[in-house]
């Protein structure tokens, strides 16, 4: 979980001439190449109309959403740094020998001691070396370097920032010779198992706010329509991949976190690739998922098979509210779905409340100290889901008063005075 620095006038200084000439315009527009006002974006993850408002705050010396965006231009500052991540970078080959598929190795699976040159064994919670030597660390650093370089672009008119985040999107995701193939059929393979894993379609997680930050840089001129037409049908091809494969279906299938976020990135990427009629099949199947994930106590049954219970726990609520604030652009409402024992997102994080918050002693296994990062991710999405300040108050709440990452409170901001 990324933290905040401390807030510098000085740093603050160099954002105050160019917001000053946008905001005295009285519009939602922002600076493109050239000085240019351009329209607010509808956004899918984070909300576009609240974008003139973050602007006017940070204007006005707000040391919450100064000390996001100081926190995104430094990165930013550092990503222009780096080299461009692609695919086919030097590593493994898939089974397949295409570089252009995406390949990694499972998170929790290791050399069996009783026979080392053997298939490898499961065990959970505890995270492999192998696991970075794969496209997961090139994935990784593609989708952190354009998700700080486009809204560093978006709240200071830099357009170095565009530009470098452009040229990582068509590496990735456009270029013939670099671009990644749309499917996930070689995540987190198992050294020694032959199958493919369904498992690993969950890493695709990286790329969410990607969309958020390509609708972004469509008032870009750098960024042109053809390059805007040619990702949302990357997202759109990878959209049906994920219902039409053996491994997507599998992943549909599964009854913990892996299937909602399934359903969340299925729902997402096929908004943004054009295709809301996948998006509303798999929203009409989630008051199911609910009612089956859901205890009438709260429990999430699934995830307490697990090491860290607490923790898939609150990633199976996150994943959960996502889905119903998805849901929303098509105006599908999860958030009042309660069956009539009561089972209901809300209960779940009602349930989890008093332990998160250390009044009551988590009654599960948990290996490792729960991460009150996720917490504050959970909390965050559900007060803006809800509309409900009660989950702000409880995230204040938390230890160390963790926040979520600079994107998500610059993109996805509380309301006001929240």
């Amino acid at each position: 979980m990324k933290t905040h620095t401390k807030f510098r006038p000085q740093f603050f200084s160099r954002f105050l001439v160019s917001l000053s000439f946008s905001l005295a315009l009285g519009t939602a527009s922002v600076f493109a190449q050239g000085n240019e006002p351009i329209a607010t974006p509808a956004l899918l993850l984070g909300q576009g109309d609240q974008l003139p408002r973050v602007r006017a705050e940070i204007a006005a010396g707000n040391p919450v959403f100064v000390s996001a965006l100081e926190e995104i231009v430094a990165e930013a500052d550092a990503a222009l740094k780096q080299p461009v991540a692609n695919v086919v970078d030097e590593g493994a080959l898939p089974p397949s020998g295409d570089a252009h598929d995406y390949f990694s190795y499972s998170t929790y699976w290791w050399p069996d001691p009783d026979n080392p040159d053997g298939p490898y064994i499961w065990r959970d919670g505890e995270v492999t070396p192998d696991r970075y030597t794969s496209d997961v660390s090139r994935i990784e650093a593609m989708a952190d370097t354009v998700t700080s370089l486009v809204p560093a672009w978006y709240f200071t008119g830099d357009v170095r920032y565009a530009e470098s985040a452009a040229k990582r999107l068509r590496a990735w995701f456009l270029d013939p010779a670099t671009r990644m193939n749309p499917n996930m059929r070689f995540g987190q393979k198992r050294r020694g198992h032959n199958y493919n894993s369904h498992s690993g379609i969950i890493e695709a997680l990286r790329m969410r706010w990607v969309v958020d930050c390509a609708l972004l840089l469509e008032s870009y001129p750098g960024w042109t329509e053809e390059d805007a037409n040619s990702l949302r049908n990357w997202f759109g091809e990878f959209s049906t991949w994920l219902v039409e494969s053996p491994e997507g279906r599998e992943e549909a299938m599964q009854p913990n976190n892996h299937g909602t976020w399934y359903n969340y990135q299925l729902v997402l990427f096929s908004l943004y690739g054009g295709k809301p009629e996948l998006a509303r099949t798999h929203l009409e199947q989630m008051p199911a998922r609910i009612f089956g994930q859901v205890f009438m106590d709260g429990r999430q049954p699934q995830e307490l098979i697990r090491t860290r219970t607490l923790s898939y726990s609150i990633y199976n609520a996150r994943a959960l509210v996502g889905v119903a604030r998805l849901g929303r652009h098509l105006d599908f409402d999860l958030f009042a779905f309660r069956s009539t024992e009561g089972r209901s997102i809300r209960l779940a994080i009602d349930y989890l409340t008093p332990f998160i918050l250390g009044e009551k002693e988590w009654p599960a296994m948990q290996i490792r100290p729960n991460d009150t990062g996720g917490s504050a991710q959970m909390y965050w999405a559900a007060a803006i889901g809800f509309q409900d300040r009660e989950f702000a108050e409880i995230l204040r709440r938390l230890p160390e008063s963790p926040r979520p990452s600079p994107i998500v409170q610059l993109l996805d901001p509380l309301p006001h005075g929240w």
